[in-house]
């Protein structure tokens, strides 16, 4: 079931939900980042959620919950609280269910709600012939849940990147009503998979002012680039990732763009051609950034994990940039290893920050054979800034 944790600067916050738990109806079918959360302007808590089809199970929908500061479903929301939406249905293909929707990420402003999804491509390769391939799709729902049929068509803006299958992440609703978003794909214009990076006016369309027509797509390095979250830093954006030029083990990579243009900065982190990339391991284990949160004064937080999964040797990590993209030195080399646990597979996925405070959230991992006492435990970090 989907389950909020809400945290005071002490602890757990005992006046939300239960000893500040809240476990809620919704059934959680989904993967890695197929949960997210944020906050209206309002305080009301926003989390989607990828679900089963109420009309097929073995098809997935995506439910948005609103929860009230208390941690009661907001009666004004959807139905009962949850808003459940089928941004397309999955069809079989050599027997298997192909094309099911993914929520991906979740962003807010005062008037409206947008989610960044995975959903089936709609447009039709020829006459009677049927989409399998997946797209990169924002919905825009109403404050109630409803979904705003005004925004893109029919309310969703589906992007088709050269029929390759879309990876969604990261989205953001910005100041002026535009829409950032970004993932991965591995498209065959590339035939490696390499960032996409689009932007959307408020009505639902690609803001042609933006990178190639509204969209970045282009190699960055040779085997694989990926983009799962960015921060935002006044007219400039900074993205968290991970890939590789070659090889097969990946290192964390960060990117900077300009907001408005799309223009990617050559000169981040004062390395050959901006790209500034490190391996928190060393040793080259392998490690996955999973997201970028702005810290103050232009500084980056990227998060993830170094080391092969299901091992000992993963462990969480959280790294600092500079505002000019090299590594904080005033946190020792700037990178942090955390073992949360002797039986692997530690991960760090999602981060806040409050004034001088950073918290950070994941999980200690079971292995290979989790156990009672051998399980994959929710786990936090906090610490203050320097």
């Amino acid at each position: 079931m989907v389950t909020v944790v809400k945290l005071t600067a002490n602890g757990l916050d005992n006046t939300f939900g239960t000893g500040g738990v809240v476990t809620t109806p919704v059934a959680f079918v989904g993967g890695s980042d197929e949960v997210d959360i944020t906050t209206q302007p309002d305080g009301k808590i926003l989390v989607s959620a990828t679900v089963a089809s109420p009309t097929n199970a073995s098809d997935r929908d995506v439910a948005v919950i609103r929860l009230l500061d208390t941690g009661a479903l907001d009666p004004t929301f959807g139905t009962d609280g949850v808003a459940t939406i089928n941004v397309n249905d999955a069809v079989l293909d050599a027997n298997v269910l192909t094309g099911l929707d993914a929520s991906r990420g979740l962003t807010a402003n005062a008037s409206a709600i947008f989610l960044h999804t995975v959903s089936r491509g709609k447009r039709e390769l020829t006459a009677g012939a049927v989409r399998t391939d997946t797209d990169f799709t924002v919905v825009k729902l109403t404050p109630t849940g409803a979904i705003d049929t005004t925004f893109g068509t029919d309310g969703r803006f589906q992007l088709d990147i050269g029929l390759s299958n879309a990876t969604a992440r990261a989205i953001r609703v910005l100041d002026d009503g535009k829409i950032l978003a970004g993932g991965y794909a591995n498209s065959p214009g590339l035939g490696t998979t390499q960032p996409v990076i689009f932007k959307l006016t408020a009505e639902g369309l690609l803001d042609t002012t933006f990178a190639q027509g509204g969209v970045f797509h282009d190699t960055v390095l040779a085997q694989q680039t990926e983009v799962y979250n960015f921060a935002i830093h006044g007219s400039k954006f900074v993205t968290g990732g991970y890939g590789r030029e070659t090889g097969s083990t990946n290192d964390y990579i960060s990117l900077r763009f300009d907001l408005e243009t799309g223009v990617r900065d050559t000169t981040w982190g004062g390395v050959t051609g901006g790209k500034v990339l490190f391996d928190p391991s060393g040793t080259k284990l392998g490690s996955n950034c999973r997201g970028a949160f702005a810290l103050p004064d232009g500084k980056t937080l990227l998060i993830g994990s170094t080391g092969p999964s299901n091992q000992p040797t993963q462990d969480a990590v959280f790294a600092v940039l500079t505002a000019n993209g090299a590594l904080d030195t005033s946190y020792g080399s700037g990178i942090h290893k955390f073992a949360l646990g002797a039986n692997g597979n530690d991960q760090f996925w999602g981060a806040a920050v409050s004034g001088n405070t950073v918290a950070i959230v994941g999980w200690k991992g079971g292995g290979t054979a989790p156990t009672e006492t051998s399980n994959d435990d929710a786990w936090g970090v906090v610490f203050a800034l320097r």
